[in-house]
């Protein structure tokens, strides 16, 4: 079998019925392969970073791993910083990267695209991948496309593939069996297990504190059904914020600093914190160490037991409900369109109007004010990379959101993390996606404003992207008020054979008080460490 059909059977194996990439030359007879079959559909964009968000977003959405194919040196390297984000915020991604034949290494000449030796690639990304595989050897390499796939989605992070130039003439063998998923060890579980249920009946008020890794390993339904058994509340990280049934009666909101009151008010009433599916950041944690004394908090990870039998075997204990819970009390924020516009007043709109589709909306923020804007809607599905915080993610994830649910989503950006990718919806058109972008255009780049006032380097100048959107063949529109915004989204909504982008002027320099916030405590606790120190 040729390498090439083995890498389809096994993507399929696997669930991944999407591949993405830039075309480059140690890649192309790879390419032609693939077009050549039709197999899968492969979704081009024009950067490789865009390219890797895009994927890094499929596989967020569908909780499988994803494909992005790049050529060697230029094209890998090129997307480094996405993939670092991948690893770090757990997203099973599969990066499939040129290399070089052994024919053109034994010419013993410096190969274009190489950095300090032909391996660099390779050791580059062992810094931000699982696992890093090449498959130069035609015997091995059914085996190996296995290992990267297993690896990605067992361990939630993203994985190296290296393909030779000339591998797509190799003859394999598949893997010798179909994926199984990996036994748990009954005893370490029951261990586990008795050693939570201690905990739990030495505790008076326990709090779970739940983490995006809830959603990455399946164990919503587990976690949301343990919370109600014990009759305990819980509260969600900002990036675990989506994870889970906002109108749960025992949901508590987010945290992400003191200013959320309900769960740090619940935070601290707790004598037990089970900490499930956690990524500890300093977003988080940091500037609120107080809040989780060591001898109040249970960390519960994936590694090394798995989370959805973990608690799936908690639900089978006789726990007893906490009798006294704290219910967290559902906050009810009105809005009307002849309020001032702001972000927070937008999202705030926006998400009552959402509220009254029938169809599900995925929501992508990218990073800067918008996401923190973006804490006052309640979607269903959302995606933000919060903690890696690296800009340009929303707008090329949104082609990964609706290449895998076919589901149109509504983009949140700010007018910098446009700068940075807004040109691929030139795309758009290309694959018959329709996405609406709300462009949040101060002409400031916010977050870093927000940490050092006064820098003239924070200043943008206003590039009118609803023109820019209209020259891209999108419908562009400019809005001052909230009401504006609302018949602009409308129309937007009605739009469905092309994209919609929504201009939302904001005053120059203004920004939410929740990023006033975060920065504040963020650069206090910072300033009390240089003083320690």
């Amino acid at each position: 079998m040729l390498l090439v059909d083995a890498l389809l059977h096994e993507l399929n194996e696997f669930g991944i019925k999407q591949l993405f990439g830039i075309p480059g030359d140690f890649v192309l007879p790879l390419f032609e392969q693939l077009q050549q079959r039709s197999a899968l559909p492969l979704y081009y964009l024009s950067h490789e970073p865009s390219a890797v968000f895009a994927a890094d977003a499929a596989a967020r959405i569908s909780n499988k791993p994803a494909v992005v194919i790049l050529t060697y040196g230029a094209g890998a390297l090129n997307a480094v910083n996405a993939v670092a984000q991948a690893y770090v915020e757990h997203v099973p991604l599969v990066v499939i990267a040129g290399f070089p034949s052994q024919s053109e290494i034994d010419r013993g000449l410096q190969i274009h695209h190489q950095a300090k030796t032909v391996d660099s690639q390779r050791d580059i990304y062992r810094e931000i991948t699982a696992c890093q595989l090449r498959l130069n050897n035609p015997i091995r390499a059914g085996e190996d496309i296995r290992m990267a796939l297993k690896t990605a989605k067992e361990l939630s992070r993203p994985v190296l593939l290296e393909i030779p130039r000339d591998a797509v003439q190799f003859h394999t063998v598949l893997a010798a069996a179909d994926y199984q998923p990996p036994v748990i060890p009954l005893d370490e579980l029951a261990l586990a297990v008795t050693h939570i249920v201690e905990r739990l009946q030495q505790a008076k008020r326990p709090l779970i504190l739940a983490g995006v890794d809830v959603r990455r390993f399946d164990a919503v339904a587990e976690l949301e059904a343990l919370a109600s058994k014990l009759n305990i509340p819980f509260i969600s990280t900002l990036m675990g914020r989506a994870s889970f049934d906002q109108q749960h009666p025992l949901y508590g909101g987010v945290f992400l600093d003191k200013t959320d009151i309900r769960p740090t008010q619940l935070l601290r009433n707790a004598d037990l914190i089970l900490q499930i599916g956690v990524i500890k950041t300093d977003s988080n944690f940091a500037a609120h160490a107080e809040l989780f004394p060591v001898d109040n908090v249970l960390c519960i990870a994936q590694q090394p037991l798995a989370l959805k039998p973990l608690l799936a075997a908690m639900l089978q204990q006789p726990l007893t409900p906490v009798s006294d819970t704290i219910k967290p009390m559902p906050l009810n924020i009105t809005i009307n369109e002849q309020q001032p516009l702001s972000a927070s007043s937008l999202v705030q709109l926006l998400d009552t109007l959402l509220s009254k589709q029938q169809a599900i909306v995925p929501l992508i923020s990218d990073i800067g004010d918008c996401l923190f804007a973006s804490l006052h809607a309640k979607p269903s599905l959302l995606l933000a990379p919060a903690f890696y915080a690296s800009m340009g993610y929303a707008v090329p994830a949104a082609f990964g959101v609706q290449a895998v649910t076919g589901l149109r989503p509504v983009v949140l950006v700010g007018d910098g993390a446009f700068l940075m990718t807004g040109l691929e919806l030139g795309h758009c058109a290309r694959y018959g996606f329709a996405p609406i972008i709300i462009v949040f255009n101060n002409q400031r780049w916010d977050m870093i404003d927000a940490f050092a006032p006064g820098l003239n380097c924070t200043d943008l100048h206003s590039w009118n992207y609803a023109e820019l959107a209209r020259s891209m063949g999108g419908h562009g529109m400019l809005v001052n008020t909230l009401a504006d915004f609302s018949d602009a989204f409308t129309l937007a909504l009605q739009s469905t054979n092309r994209f919609s982008l929504i201009e939302v002027i904001l005053p120059k320099g203004s920004r939410t008080e929740r990023l006033n916030n975060f920065a504040a405590g963020f650069k206090a606790a910072a300033k009390a460490e240089l003083t320690l120190c």
